[in-house]
């Protein structure tokens, strides 16, 4: 890039978060100014694209709006050239026509091959765990299986079995496929093969700076939200969900997953996503909440992973979960990097706010690892802050107090900022936002008294014990045999939880009983469920 288009993108980013009428004007001008130099094929293409994604989704009027809105059509336009987006620097950028080459679960690769907006194949194999050999030995016909004793390499196989270049990934997801009935064991196989492939984007809806949802009208911004009461803010009365019809929900579920393509990112909600399970909210401020569970075959024991997609005047601007377990929920939050320096705590907190008021939250935990450990960033940016501003404090009483002097020296001396060191020692405990006095066991709980029941009344003997209290608990509710594969599963789930609780109470009992047809399917219901559970303690 020159000189003069670098130097407009610096003052453009100096100005980004203001929103004065001087700051303004200023990026309007900076706008107008770059929209008439030559763009290149560089990283600070990159850059500039993501300062033109916050410009839409934090603009101060349309004006401004609509130079963002040319800016990224002409960048649209000069990379549908190929010899402008042949840079290696624009892999994974993210920006319309570009490819990406990186490694995604089967599920996830397979759901990308039916996208009308791209193409994919092999990119490579890179340091596997399995060869192709061990795989395919599982999934061939039976009389091709000879082809996997002969010592061939990767490529070499697949030329051996026939399959065209062209054809390759869509052969190896077809044959992993066929082992969706054990998903773990495809898992397993899947990712140890390590491939890595290439997306090639079909049109300019494969690309971060264009994937987004409809919106009724954007909202402007006469400046960046800091101070609010997140209290009152959290106990605010959601409105109903939008009614989605079924090709409105599928444009949602698209851009939530492609959020996660197109910024290199994989979580299980997201890939695992149950769509009867979606919901979106619309919110203040420009702000819409996507939330969802996963297909049964995906979920974990006892809690629901419940996956979230905040969307910014329809960009979607920050992904994560909650384990949601009756009235508490671990956490996580993430925001992508062009939405950064925007209005993340107000973000945090209607993203709290949807988890509180849909389920019924009382207490929310965070790791560690969310405000440092492992996290370099997380240190620099002092974020173990940014949590205890809206209420998170250490779970350790140790560091409960530390946290309290460090209060009160930053309240004394303005310039006071917390070592890195301590920053540090804060990462030695989880932080957890209490919004009612009331404890509830957790997940981890419960499971740590199944386990001393297996070790102490079983001897260690898993399976007999498993099957012992699923006797005992259908002897003692008049629960039936459950012919559904993930129905038999939480049963076995509520019969231990059952039995190392000792759990006697008729109605607890029953509600043991319901959560075994309604997990699967419902996490809402499941949910109540579990609260009501609870409730009863």
């Amino acid at each position: 890039m020159s000189f003069a288009f670098n130097n407009k993108v610096r003052k453009l980013r100096k100005l980004i978060t203001r929103y004065d009428a001087t700051s303004n004007a200023g990026k309007l001008a900076a706008l107008q100014d770059l929209s008439a130099i030559g763009l290149a094929s560089s990283p600070s293409l990159v850059g500039y694209a993501d300062l033109l994604q916050f410009v839409q989704a934090f603009p101060p009027e349309r004006k401004t709006l609509r130079a963002a809105e040319k800016e990224l059509a002409r960048i649209r336009r000069f990379l549908a050239r190929p010899q402008n987006r042949s840079s290696k620097s624009l892999i994974n950028s993210g920006l319309p026509h570009t490819p990406y080459v990186s490694k995604f679960s089967h599920d996830l690769c397979n759901w990308l091959a039916h996208d009308p907006a791209c193409r994919m194949q092999v990119e490579r194999f890179e340091d596997p765990e399995f060869d192709l050999n061990k795989v395919l030995a599982i999934t061939l016909p039976s009389l091709e299986r000879s082809e996997t004793t002969s010592g061939f390499g990767n490529q070499e196989l697949l030329d051996t079995l026939k399959v065209p270049r062209e054809r390759e990934l869509q052969f190896l997801l077809a044959e992993l496929q066929k082992l969706d009935h054990s998903p773990r064991i495809k898992d397993l196989l899947f990712d140890g093969l390590g491939l890595y492939v290439r997306i090639l984007p079909k049109n300019k809806s494969f690309s971060r700076i264009f994937n987004r949802i409809p919106t009724k009208s954007p909202f402007f911004h006469d400046g960046i939200l800091k101070a609010f009461d997140h209290r009152l803010l959290m106990e605010q009365p959601l409105c109903a969900p939008v009614a989605l019809d079924r090709p409105s929900r599928e444009i949602v579920i698209r851009a939530v997953k492609l959020s996660m393509v197109l910024t290199d990112r994989e979580t299980d909600p997201t890939t695992y996503l149950d769509e009867h399970t979606f919901r979106l909210y619309d919110l203040e401020r420009g702000i819409s909440v996507a939330i969802y569970g996963m297909v049964p075959s995906r979920q974990l024991p006892m809690e629901s992973y419940i996956g979230y997609t905040l969307f910014k005047n329809g960009f979607p601007a920050a992904y994560g979960g909650g384990w949601v377990f009756g009235r508490r929920a671990d956490f996580g939050i993430n925001i992508f990097e062009a939405f950064r320096g925007g209005e993340s705590g107000y973000m945090l907190c209607q993203l709290l706010r949807v988890f509180r008021q849909v389920f019924g939250v009382a207490h929310f935990e965070i790791e560690p690892y969310q405000f440092g450990l492992d996290n370099p960033d997380g240190i620099a940016t002092g974020a173990f802050w940014f949590y205890h501003r809206y209420g998170f404090r250490p779970k350790d009483k140790a560091l409960l107090l530390l946290s309290e002097q460090e209060v009160a020296k930053r309240k004394a001396r303005k310039n006071h900022r917390t070592s890195n060191r301590v920053l540090l020692r804060f990462t030695k405990s989880n932080m957890a936002l209490m919004l009612s006095g009331e404890h509830q066991p957790g997940v981890y709980d419960i499971t740590a008294l199944v386990k001393r029941m297996i070790r102490v009344s079983y001897k260690g003997d898993r399976a007999r014990a498993e099957n012992e209290s699923v006797k005992k608990f259908q002897a003692r509710t008049g629960c039936a045999v459950v012919p559904d594969t993930f129905g038999a599963q939480v049963l076995k789930e509520v019969a231990l939880w059952a039995e190392a609780t000792k759990q006697s109470d008729p109605e607890k009992l029953d509600l043991l009983v319901r959560m075994i047809g309604t997990k699967p399917g419902d996490p809402y219901q499941y949910q109540e469920l579990l609260l009501q559970y609870f409730r009863k303690s």
